[in-house]
């Protein structure tokens, strides 16, 4: 099975979704529905609410109102903090459109923002399942931390792996990993049931980001929906480039340290440091520490058993995708 084949599978579900997300956000301000029908028409693979219908389905529970609302919830949080992380980094560029903050402006976008977040608290409490709210806020909390915490360490080189993976355990892995708990959750999945389905999410999570970093490096902006190299001229020091840096001689440190402290990083620039990844092997190491990860989310999977097991291939499709996309960027 392909994750074509998975959301082939999932259409009836995902409309639903669709409607739901397009009906939640409307408001008597009519900037906010505006705002809210540019971004969540500008693409997007749905990954986390097709996470929630798969932990439900999994778990026992087909989709019904309440998993197509909490879908909607985590897609809300995803889209809130896009928003927000556009303004911080100044991105002007997102699945290959204008992003929100450089079409209407950075007050709009953080605004908008703060009201999808609140929508989602509303249709929250619309269930107001005590386990349910206090999953959600846990995890945002989580990821805001994550984003402070990269904003503290700004442009700092010398930054370790441990805080690398760390961070994107914060900021990745938490609202992945609850949008598959969400729909364990709504099933009345067991204490092991729901272990498993959380380590599934933490690990597809870390996983998830890694090929994005390595994408960002390695891929064209066709794939990747943005400008090659965004992290890397707004300073972010992610795993490849990490990498690199350890392994580099001391002229090749000193130059490194240069590209960072310089916010006019040139594309001649960026080609020279991308020719020094993949001698190191840097990207390679990248998506190879991804690998290990999905291999292990999927693992967890099958140390329990769950009431609808048919779906467990959905889960290996959906992580093996995100391995895919690098190979079909090599290849093509």
């Amino acid at each position: 099975m392909e994750f074509r084949d998975v959301t082939q599978n999932l259409k009836k579900d995902l409309v639903k979704v669709e409607k739901a997300i397009n009906e939640n956000y409307k408001s008597d301000v009519p900037l906010i529905p505006g705002i809210s029908a540019y971004l969540m028409s500008c693409g997007g693979k749905r990954i986390r609410p097709i996470l929630t219908l798969l932990g439900a389905k999994l778990c026992g529970r087909e989709t019904d109102n309440t998993v197509v609302q909490h879908a909607c919830v985590v897609e809300y949080l995803h889209a809130a903090t896009l928003l927000h992380d556009d303004v911080v980094d100044e991105t002007t560029v997102r699945r290959g459109k204008e992003t929100v903050n450089a079409k209407w402006g950075s007050d709009a976008s953080i605004l908008v923002g703060d009201f999808l977040i609140s929508r989602a608290i509303l249709i929250l409490a619309d269930d107001c399942e005590r386990k349910i709210i206090q999953a959600v806020t846990e995890a945002t909390k989580i990821l805001v931390e994550g984003g402070i915490h990269e904003y503290a360490e700004a442009r700092n080189i010398n930054v370790n792996e441990e805080y690398i993976l760390d961070v994107i355990h914060r900021k990745t892995s938490s609202l992945i990993s609850v949008s598959v708990r969400l729909g364990g959750l709504l099933a009345n999945a067991t204490e092991q049931q729901e272990t498993a389905i959380v380590s599934f999410g933490d690990d597809f999570g870390m996983a998830f980001q890694l090929m994005d970093d390595a994408l960002d490096y390695d891929s064209d902006e066709s794939v990747l929906g943005k400008p090659v190299g965004t992290d890397f001229k707004e300073g972010h020091v992610t795993l490849p480039l990490h990498h690199l840096y350890s392994n580099a001689n001391r002229s090749l440190r000193k130059e490194i340290e240069g590209f960072i402290k310089n916010e006019n990083i040139t594309e001649k620039d960026l080609q020279y440091i991308i020719g020094k990844m993949h001698e190191h092997k840097s990207i390679d190491y990248t998506v190879h520490l991804a690998r290990f990860y999905i291999d292990r989310a999927k693992s967890h999977l099958k140390k329990t058993d769950f009431p609808a097991p048919q779906y467990i291939e959905y889960f290996n499709s959906v992580a093996d995708y995100i391995h895919s996309r690098h190979t079909a960027t090599v290849t093509s």
